[in-house]
C-alpha cells in the first residue's frame, strides 16, 4: 500500500470517529426526551438489543475486512447501530458515506455494496418511525414536485441518447442518488435544529476530503521539485473529486457551513478565532486549485454575506461590482501559466457553443441524457474541438443539462435552484449559510459538469427543508395560540 493510501485510510477513521462523537454529543442532549418516550423495562429491552447490534455488525465487518480493518469494523457498525435511534442519524450518515466514498479507497466487497446497504436501513429507519408513530405522511412541498418533472424529463431524454443502454444505467447509477437523498432529507427530519446532524455530517465528510487533498498535494509538490524544478502543483483530490475544479467547488459548497457551524458553536470566546482560521484553511485550499471559478465563488460567497445585510439597491449594485472586480483582480495573482489559461478559456468557449448547438437544434429532450461527450465533435460550431479531444464534458451545469434534457430540462434545474434559493433567502436571519452556499456553489457548477452529480441535490434539499420545517414550527405555535386564546376567554367569563 503506497503513502497516500495509508494516509487516507487513516484520516477516513479519524473522521469516523469524529462522526461517532457527534452522533454521540447529539443523543446526549435528548437524552431527557428519550427517558420520557420509553419506560424502564424498554430501556433495558433497547439496551440490550442495541448492544447485539454493535456486537454483530463489529464480529460481520471485522470478518469481511480482516484484522486490518478492526477499526473501521468497530467504527461502522457504531454508526449503523446509532442510526436504529432515529432517522436523522440514519439519513446523515447515509450523506456522509457517499461524500466520504471508503470504498474508493478498500478493495473490499463489503464495503463497495454499502451504498446499497445503507439505503436499505435508512427506508427501514424512516418507515419504522413512522409506524410507530402512527403517522405514514410524508413531506412534500414545491421542491418535491419540481424534481419529481425534473427526473421523469432526464429519464425520457435518456430514451433519445445515442447510446440509450449506457444512458439508461448511468441515470439509475449517478443521477438517481441525488434524487433519493434529496427525498430522504426532505422526509427524515422532523424538526429545524435536527438537521444540524445533517449538516455536521456533510462538514466533516468535505474536511476530510480537505486533509486528503492538502496531503496529496504536498506529496505532489515534493514529487515536483524532485522532478522539474520550482513548478506549481495544483491541489488535487482522489476518486470522483480528483479534478482541481471539482475538489474546490465542494470546498465553496462546505465553506459557508463551516464558518457558520463554528460561529454558532458554545466555544466563546474561541469561536470568531476559530471562524477565522477555519476560513483561512479553506480559502487557502481554494486558492491552491488554482481555479478561476472557484476563487470567482469565493468572493461571490463572501459578497452574499453582505448582501444579506444591506437594503440599499444602489449598494447591492456597488457590492457586486466589487465582487468582480476583486475576482479578476485576485486572477492576475494566480500562479498557472498564461498558455493553459488561454487554453482553457478558449475550450470552454468551444463546449458552450456546441452545448448551445446540440439545444437549438434538439430543443425538446436535447442530445440524451449523457449523450454530450459522444455528440461532441458533430455539433462542434466550424467543426472546432479545440485541444483537449473530442470527448470533452460541458464544463457547465446550466450547459450540461441544457444540451443533454432540451430547454425544458434547464428549466425545471434552474427553477429548483432559484427555489431552493428562495427558500433559503427566507430564514436569512437565522442560517444564512444556505443562501451563501447556494450563491458560491451556483457560481461554481457554471464552470462545471455536475448537474447530475449528489451535491446540488443535498444542498437543495437541506435549503429547501429547514426553511420547510421552520414554517412548520410557525404554524404549530399559531394553531397552539388560537386554540389556546378561547380558554382564555371562557376563563374571563
Amino acid at each position: 500500500m503506497d503513502q497516500l493510501s495509508e494516509f487516507i485510510i487513516e484520516i477516513q477513521q479519524i473522521f469516523l470517529g469524529l462522526v461517532i462523537l457527534g452522533f454521540s454529543i447529539s443523543i446526549y442532549h435528548e437524552r431527557d426526551l428519550i427517558r420520557s418516550k420509553i419506560s424502564s423495562s424498554s430501556k433495558q429491552f433497547l439496551g440490550l438489543i442495541l448492544v447485539c447490534c454493535s456486537v454483530g455488525l463489529t464480529a460481520n465487518f471485522v470478518e469481511g475486512l480482516g484484522q486490518a480493518g478492526v477499526l473501521y469494523a468497530i467504527e461502522f457498525a457504531l454508526l449503523i447501530t446509532m442510526s436504529l435511534l432515529g432517522p436523522k442519524y440514519a439519513v446523515s450518515l447515509f450523506i456522509y458515506m457517499l461524500l466520504s466514498r471508503p470504498w474508493e479507497v478498500l478493495d473490499n466487497a463489503l464495503v463497495e455494496t454499502m451504498p446499497r446497504d445503507l439505503f436499505y436501513l435508512t427506508i427501514v429507519v424512516i418507515f419504522g418511525y413512522k409506524l410507530i408513530k402512527k403517522d405514514l405522511s410524508f413531506r412534500f412541498n414545491l421542491g418535491s414536485v419540481i424534481i419529481g418533472f425534473l427526473t421523469a424529463w432526464v429519464f425520457l431524454s435518456a430514451f433519445f441518447s445515442s447510446n440509450q443502454a449506457l444512458a439508461i444505467s448511468k441515470f439509475g447509477e449517478i443521477f438517481m442518488k441525488g434524487v433519493i437523498v434529496f427525498f430522504l432529507i426532505q422526509n427524515g427530519f422532523e424538526k429545524g435544529k435536527d438537521l444540524v446532524v445533517a449538516k455536521m455530517t456533510v462538514i466533516l465528510a468535505i474536511c476530510e476530503k480537505s486533509a486528503i487533498s492538502f496531503y496529496q498535494g504536498h506529496l505532489n509538490s515534493l514529487n515536483s521539485l524532485a522532478m522539474e524544478g520550482d513548478q506549481f502543483q495544483r491541489l488535487e483530490s482522489v476518486g470522483i473529486l480528483s479534478n482541481s475544479n471539482d475538489i474546490a467547488a465542494i470546498f465553496i459548497l462546505a465553506l459557508p457551513f463551516i464558518l457558520f457551524f463554528v460561529l454558532k458553536s458554545k466555544l466563546k470566546p474561541f469561536n470568531w478565532i476559530l471562524t477565522v482560521i477555519a476560513g483561512g484553511i479553506m480559502s487557502y485550499l481554494v486558492w491552491k486549485s488554482q481555479s478561476r471559478g472557484a476563487m470567482l465563488a469565493l468572493v461571490f460567497t463572501g459578497a452574499s454575506y453582505f448582501f444579506l445585510q444591506i437594503k440599499s439597491r444602489k449598494a447591492v449594485v456597488n457590492l457586486v461590482a466589487s465582487a468582480i472586480i476583486l475576482s479578476f483582480g485576485s486572477f492576475a495573482l494566480m500562479k498557472r501559466e498564461a498558455a493553459d489559461l488561454e487554453g482553457s478559456t478558449n475550450n470552454r468557449i468551444i463546449f458552450w457553443k456546441a452545448g448551445a448547438n446540440m439545444a437549438v437544434r434538439n430543443p425538446v429532450f436535447g442530445v440524451g441524457f449523457w449523450g454530450f461527450n459522444e455528440n461532441f465533435a458533430g455539433y462542434a460550431i466550424d467543426g472546432d474541438t479545440g485541444t483537449e479531444g473530442t470527448h470533452m464534458t460541458a464544463h457547465s451545469s446550466w450547459v450540461q443539462i441544457l444540451a443533454e434534457t432540451g430547454f425544458m430540462g434547464l428549466f425545471l434545474f434552474l427553477f429548483l435552484w432559484l427555489y431552493a434559493m428562495k427558500r433559503a433567502y427566507s430564514i436569512r436571519k437565522l442560517e444564512p449559510e444556505y443562501f451563501m452556499s447556494l450563491v458560491g456553489y451556483g457560481v461554481t457548477i457554471s464552470f462545471l459538469s455536475h448537474a447530475y452529480l449528489l451535491f446540488p441535490y443535498i444542498l437543495c434539499a437541506l435549503a429547501i427543508t429547514q426553511a420547510s420545517l421552520k414554517e412548520n414550527r410557525i404554524k404549530d405555535k399559531e394553531e397552539q395560540i388560537a386554540n389556546f386564546l378561547p380558554c382564555r376567554r371562557v376563563y374571563a367569563s
